[in-house]
């Protein structure tokens, strides 16, 4: 892999699947939209140096929200306030997130929630050249130009990827590599977020929230 980021939203053909189920749900013209990344641990760290997988290719990176320093890859996420994946994008452990996120954006516009990983006065800038309120927590050296109750309700809402995040690991283990090469772990991926969708799209037609999976199977 190389020091670029990569789109499978794009490139993947269970994409054209996964495409038309946001379009039905109408995530990708959302009025919010939330931004996160998660580490995928190839190995453990201390058999990084002898690892023969994804030579080249992974890397070492740190997850401030985890507190975690790790080997191997990076997930790059983008939903809407309901919680369902609009985007998704592969990188190496050691990329920003803000320069990831440049491959999620460019279809949304409205605004977006991101963490204090998503910091950086030209990100915000190119944000709003494409219609992006990108909006962060502040870091303690910040001024506070809105009311903190604005803050903390935009700390309430991003909670929303985490759980969707929490919810991709528990159930399909996303953020563990079980497999030796980029093009299967990417069509890996791909099916575990699509099949998070396909739940979305059920429990909506069904009238229930679109992230509550308990209890698909009998609902009406």
């Amino acid at each position: 892999m190389s020091s670029k980021c990569r789109n499978y939203f794009r490139t993947d053909p269970k994409q054209k699947i996964q495409q038309r189920l946001i379009q039905l749900l109408h995530a990708d013209n959302a009025d919010i939209h939330l931004i996160d990344g998660f580490p995928i641990d190839v190995c453990l760290r201390t058999r990084a140096r002898k690892s023969k997988i994804f030579k080249g290719e992974a890397a070492h990176g740190y997850c401030a929200s985890k507190d975690k320093y790790f080997y191997g890859f990076q997930g790059h996420l983008l939903v809407d306030a309901r919680g369902i994946p609009v985007n998704f994008t592969l990188t190496a452990a050691n990329i920003d997130e803000r320069d990831a996120a440049y491959d999620m954006i460019e279809s949304i516009e409205g605004l977006m929630l991101g963490d204090k990983g998503y910091i950086r006065p030209q990100f915000k800038e190119d944000c709003q050249a494409v219609g992006i309120n990108l909006q962060t927590p502040l870091r303690k050296n910040m001024k506070y130009e809105r009311p903190k109750s604005f803050f903390r309700l935009i700390m309430r809402v991003r909670r929303r990827i985490e759980t969707v995040t929490g919810q991709l690991a528990e159930r399909f283990e996303i953020e563990k590599c079980r497999c030796r090469d980029i093009w299967h772990m990417t069509s890996i991926i791909t099916r575990k977020l699509l099949a998070h969708n396909i739940g979305s799209f059920f429990n909506i037609k069904a009238g229930r929230p679109a992230i509550q999976f308990e209890n698909l199977i009998s609902a009406e």
